[in-house]
């Protein structure tokens, strides 16, 4: 167990070390983990030079300095030697994390002095504490996920908790205001709104250096000692609004902020409650207030109605870091990792200053407000290498260069209310990345961004040009689009799409125009429902991106979404231009394809309601002593025809696969469910199942095997029933090479190496003998050597039959296979063989009759499903699987192993 005395140990041995990266970190980190209780580090089971495909800044290997596995949490640890600067070297631990699975708990920067601790999915770019080791006895339950035995941790203050509190009170504020005023008639909601926004910039600004002398809480005090918030207020904002330094009386000394959020100043007169509210909030540290979140929670906590009606959905700062990283940060890190010289440095630099995002879909601004701060990153990750080379080149002059700016950032949004919080968000992201990167830009007047972020409708405006699209546009299910968005306006989406011809995911629109919008060399990201990657919506929107020249380099196949329960999205990152190595479910993979796999799983398939009760396993006598030799049987049946009803040709599987025509080569007694009376009257059949049956039988475990000795052990009654009705059915053998159904007479009964499809509808038949079916079964089967073992579970009750096929069709498709079957049964016949010679001697010749009148069908049965031949086949079956399980799910009927009913 650790104690202060061995924490204070360990920081006293530190302070005798060179702090020496490559020579003394390991024993740093074993030293540390001592301190903590373990034997050492092996104990605490530490993986030093953890190897990360592409973790690296250039793409390449990464190698992390530990991974510590074998304590309560798992930690990563990266490390630096004394006296280097740790907030550069975050973009590479957090890449590590990006690319770890499973991911870390904790990840751990560290120079030997300092320790910054990082919990990536509580905040994506600051550390939770920041510990000198000099003073880790005192703090140690910030370590203490370290400790082998069980201590509490805690990092004091939570940024998230503060965020969440200070945004639920400005929601509070703006609901009591909007209640008022639309009650009075004295200001509208859009004036409150924005004098809550005003509020909310002061605050961030005042504890931030911005707002110099306290001006914001000064004014509230004032306001408290019965001055009139109307005049102390609006006098306050009017002075952020005039350029220059206000020269003098209450408000002296006040700075120009913008002529954007201060361009319109409403006066308004707060009660008591509502200045109380305020001022409550203002006494907070807004420092710990994290604005890439900030402004989706006062958003929800302020219309939460109208959010939900419009499929707006709040994304994490980890999600977020999912495509802001793939889309934005690593082309541009392999960029800086290649280039060599200064001047190659700058003009990276130029080219970041260039570079420009949208957020189509923005919301409170949360994307941008990440892009941007990825971008000053970036930025500075140049700037240290341009001044690491400057020392070793003798070329010392420097081009004046411009700055990363929040100008590079556009968004749209329908929203006037999430529109102006994204500015105010983005406003802010320029003081804030000056602070945590210790930059010395200038921090005023903030940006005006009326330009570039704006209310309209990104599906019927042009989009600004940008090297980057992402963003979480809104997720609306096609079924609910007219119901929440009106028929007026879902016509209207209709008209501009004429493509999309079915009901899609509302976000499927953006996927489009993103795609449609993007550079020959740009990239795009966006979250969506993840029923982007089946079905109609997967062909509306990831097929339409792979059709038209786009690669998707890296994805979150599916994972459910933190807002809202049962809601599980996908994430998407995608280009123009193919990339060597892709990400899935944050794995190297060779590609991923538009149902966002690297290769189609059919182990998600669904067993459908519609298919159940059409296929059987065959009987199973349990018994050697019901068979009979063909010639006992022909003898039976001519003394007395009466015994035909119980002595039948029995199908045992191979005869479907080696004899022509599928004809069974054994006879077999079945008494199916018959009494012991009614039994006796058949004398020969069942003298021969009392004398070799009925011995046997009694000797089985099975008691109702022993008693009913002269019925079979599995009689399979449903079966019986289905095929009872028809004409004829179709079977397959249960193994064989081929796996080809062939028709079966009524009277030839199934033993259990067979499995039977009740149908005498040769549309069903040509169905199953495409190749839609035969890609289906190899991917779904199970093997025995070469031969397929077909399975009525796995394989038929999970085959999604076509749901909308003309008459006519489904008579071209019957026309089409009885010609294959008359030409199938006429060359048995002919050549004396089974099935299986058959398409061993012509299935693999091009040229063959036999593989003419397959395509034939095959293009029938493709106009069924209504695809393209050049599409992902297995992908589409095996969303038309999950699809159909869906409607099942939801009570709609869906079409099974039979001719849908005529529209």
């Amino acid at each position: 167990m650790s104690t202060p005395q061995n924490l204070q140990a360990f920081a006293d041995w530190v302070r005798t070390i060179r702090g020496d990266e490559a020579s003394e970190a390991q024993t740093y980190i074993n030293r540390l983990l001592q301190a903590w209780g373990w034997a050492d580090a092996v104990e605490a089971g530490t993986f030093f030079e953890k190897p990360i495909p592409k973790g690296s800044l250039n793409g390449g290997m990464g190698w992390a300095d530990a991974l510590i596995e074998g304590t309560r949490d798992t930690v990563l640890v990266e490390m630096k030697s004394r006296g280097k600067p740790l907030a550069p070297h975050f973009p590479q631990l957090q890449k590590y994390w990006m690319y770890l699975a499973p991911k870390p708990a904790y990840c751990i920067l560290c120079n030997f002095d300092e320790i910054w601790v990082y919990d990536l999915t509580e905040q994506v770019d600051e550390p939770l504490v920041r510990l000198q080791v000099t003073d880790l006895a005192s703090q140690s339950a910030s370590l203490a996920f370290l400790s082998k035995s069980e201590q509490p941790v805690h990092f004091g203050l939570n940024q998230v908790a503060v965020t969440e509190a200070q945004a639920r009170s400005m929601g509070e504020l703006f609901a009591r205001l909007r209640q008022r005023g639309d009650a009075s008639g004295a200001f509208n909601a859009l004036e409150a709104q924005r004098f809550v926004l005003q509020c909310v910039l002061c605050m961030f600004a005042e504890d931030r250096g911005l707002l110099p002398n306290l001006q914001f809480t000064q004014a509230l005090d004032a306001c408290k000692g019965g001055q009139s918030s109307y005049d102390v207020l609006g006098g306050l904002f009017t002075e952020m609004n005039s350029e220059g330094i206000t020269p003098g009386g209450q408000f002296k000394g006040t700075p120009y902020f913008n002529g954007g959020l201060f361009a319109h100043i409403p006066r308004l007169e707060l009660l008591p409650d509502e200045l109380a509210l305020l001022t409550a909030s203002a006494e907070e540290d807004w420092r710990q207030v994290r604005p890439s979140i900030f402004g989706n929670i006062f958003e929800a906590s302020s219309d939460a109605v109208t959010r939900h009606a419009h499929g707006q959905h709040f994304t994490t700062e980890v999600d977020m870091l999912q495509i802001i990283r793939p889309t934005i940060v690593e082309p541009w890190e392999e960029l800086i990792a290649k280039a060599g010289t200064i001047a190659e440095l700058e003009a990276l630099r130029f080219q970041l200053t260039q570079y420009r995002v949208c957020d189509p879909a923005c919301g409170s601004g949360n994307f941008l407000y990440m892009g941007y701060n990825a971008l000053k990153d970036l930025e500075v990750s140049i700037l240290r290498r341009i001044e690491e080379r400057r020392k070793s080149e003798a070329k010392k002059d420097q081009t004046v260069l411009g700055l990363v700016t929040p100008l590079q950032f556009f968004g749209m949004d329908t929203s006037p209310f999430a529109v102006e919080l994204a500015r105010v968000t983005l406003m802010i992201a320029r003081k804030v990345a000056n602070d945590r990167l210790g930059l010395t830009e200038r921090d005023l007047p903030l940006d005006n961004l009326d330009a570039n972020i704006q209310v309209v409708d990104a599906l019927f405006t042009p989009w600004p040009k940008a090297d980057a699209y992402v963003g979480n546009p809104p997720f609306l299910g096609g079924k609910h689009m007219r119901l929440n968005l009106g028929d007026a306006y879902v016509d209207r989406i209709v008209q501009q799409f004429p493509d999309v011809r079915d009901s899609v995911d509302f976000c499927t629109y953006w996927f489009r125009l993103a795609h449609d919008n993007l550079k020959p060399d740009g990239r795009a990201g966006l979250v969506a429902t993840n029923s982007i990657r089946h079905g109609k919506s997967r062909r509306a929107s990831l097929d339409y991106i792979r059709d038209n020249g786009g690669h998707i380099h890296a994805a979150i196949s599916t994972q459910p979404w933190s807002g809202e329960a049962n809601v599980h999205v996908s994430i998407v990152n995608w280009s123009k231009i193919p990339q060597a190595g892709c990400r899935l479910d944050g794995e190297t993979v060779a590609t991923i394809n538009t149902s966002l796999r690297s290769s189609v799983d059919v182990s998600e398939a669904v067993r459908l309601q519609a298919n159940k009760g059409f296929c059987f396993q065959g009987v199973i006598p349990v018994g050697k002593g019901f068979n009979v030799e063909p010639e006992t049987a022909q003898d039976w049946i001519a003394a007395d025809p009466r015994n035909g009803e119980v002595v039948k040709p029995f199908s045992m599987g191979s005869n479907l696969a080696k004899r022509p025509l599928g004809q069974p080569d054994r006879w077999i007694i079945d008494f199916a469910d018959q009494s012991l009376e009614t039994a006796e009257t058949y004398p020969l059949p069942f003298a021969q199942a009392r004398e070799l049956v009925k011995p046997e039988r009694q000797t089985n475990r099975r008691e109702s095997t022993r008693v009913n000795w002269w019925r079979y052990g599995e009689k399979r009654p449903a079966m019986r029933a289905a095929i009872e009705p028809l004409s004829r059915y179709f079977a397959v053998p249960r193994v064989s090479k081929w796996a080809i159904f062939i028709p079966m007479q009524k009277d030839w009964l199934p033993g259990d190496l067979n499995v039977v499809l009740a149908s005498d509808d040769i549309y069903v038949l040509g169905l199953v003998t495409s190749s839609f079916h035969r890609i289906w079964l190899h991917s779904q089967r199970s093997t025995l050597e070469d031969r397929t073992r077909y399975t009525h579970d796995t394989i038929f009750e999970t085959f999604p039959f076509p749901q909308n096929v003309t008459p006519a069709l489904v008579d071209q498709i019957r026309q089409a296979m009885t010609a294959l079957s008359d030409y199938r049964n006429a060359v048995m016949v002919e050549k004396s063989c089974g099935i299986t010679d058959l398409y061993n001697a012509y299935f693999d010749e091009p040229a063959s009759q036999l593989v003419k009148l397959h395509r034939a069908l095959d293009a029938l049965v493709l106009k069924a499903y209504g695809w393209k031949a050049d599409e992902d086949i297995l992908s589409n079956l095996l969303d038309l699987n999950l699809e159909l399980a869906e409607r099942e799910a939801d009570g709609e009927a869906v079409v099974g192993p039979w001719a849908p009913e005529p529209a």
